[in-house]
């Protein structure tokens, strides 16, 4: 014989029914690991290649040297405009003296300083190009590629080495607009490292004002968990988890 269920059974079997209804959905996008700071530094003189003391995998700390030039001209030349700097300084102290003496006129102290004042900037040139010949870290990280070889001769502008701060990281994530409706900043989400296998939690840090019109799809940033298992160019599927009633 079935007994009826008496009214506080039935609120509490649909109660429930309720919560077993209301499961976690998940939902899966691509995403890339890349760099906060990436760069290729290029040579600013013309010069030859005298120190390559790192090579592609190598660590470096702020301020180390990357890459050395020939800087022998830069500073004979630095040498020469110092004296010539030394020179009108003289000149323009003993304009000074003779004007107070009234042995020459107002104009001739201004001729002076205008000379002293321009081997002051070609001083100041000069002392900038002796800095250049030595390229140094901007930031800590690690060498990616050398595109140069010791001894060479390089040009202007040419590119001389390629570097990455590996230890700040982020995931950029491409999913489908429609998703706009539940994303919101800082929601945990789930990277699963196609190269290592390895799962790496993180958070949205921003989301893209714009959304592709072609594709139909926004990007996202996300802040990740510092991990040495973690490498910029990895490829992942991002997995966000949310109520199905969202």
């Amino acid at each position: 014989m079935i007994t009826p269920l008496s009214n506080k059974g039935l609120l509490l079997a649909a109660l429930l029914f309720s919560a077993s209804s209301i499961q976690a959905e998940e939902h899966k996008a691509r995403a890339v690991i890349n760099a906060w700071d990436r760069a290729v530094l290029s040579g600013e003189l013309a010069a030859r290649i005298t120190s390559l003391p790192k090579r592609p995998g190598e660590s470096f700390n702020k301020g180390d040297l990357l890459v050395g030039l020939d800087c022998a001209l830069y500073e004979a030349q630095a040498g020469k405009v110092a004296a010539e700097h030394t020179a009108a300084r003289v000149k323009l102290d003993n304009a000074r003296q003779l004007n107070e003496l009234r042995s020459i006129g107002s104009l001739d102290v201004a001729l002076a300083q205008s000379e002293y004042a321009q081997t002051q900037a070609e001083l100041r040139i000069a002392r900038i190009n002796t800095q250049r010949c030595r390229i140094k870290a901007p930031y800590n990280g690690k060498v990616v590629t050398v595109l140069v070889n010791q001894h060479e001769n390089i040009r202007q502008q040419q590119e001389l080495i390629e570097i990455v701060a590996d230890q700040r990281l982020e995931a950029e994530v491409v999913v489908p607009a429609t998703w706009l409706s539940w994303l919101q900043p800082a929601m945990p989400l789930t990277l699963q490292i196609d190269e290592t296998g390895a799962r790496v939690e993180a958070t949205i840090a921003a989301i893209s004002p714009a959304i592709d019109p072609v594709s139909q799809t926004l990007l996202l940033r996300a802040e990740l968990t510092p991990s040495a298992a973690l490498m910029p160019g990895m490829s992942a599927t991002a997995y966000f988890t949310t109520d199905s009633t969202q």
